[in-house]
């Protein structure tokens, strides 16, 4: 059995030297897993950038384990809800 999206994320996160929480909320486009942190930018990046980049290899690391795994969207002190 593979890890959670949320556990998988949040280990990543420890592991790139961050301290963060993470709060897993469901939507109709799939899970959508908010990172609260005392240092968003270096997370979200220029124009959000790494933010995407993030994102991009958490899906990629869980689709490797469980192809059946719901599309994970990373978002960071609501930043991609205000940039809409």
């Amino acid at each position: 059995m593979s890890a959670s999206p949320k556990s998988t994320l949040e280990t990543l996160l420890k592991n790139l030297g961050f301290d963060a929480t993470v709060d897993e909320h469901q939507t109709e486009d799939g899970l959508l897993l908010d990172v609260k942190t005392d240092d968003p930018g270096r997370l979200i990046g220029r124009q959000g950038q790494a933010l995407s980049d993030l994102q991009y290899v958490l899906n990629r690391m869980l689709f490797q384990g469980d192809d059946s795994v719901p599309r994970v969207t990373v978002d960071v002190g609501g930043y991609r809800t205000q940039a809409r």
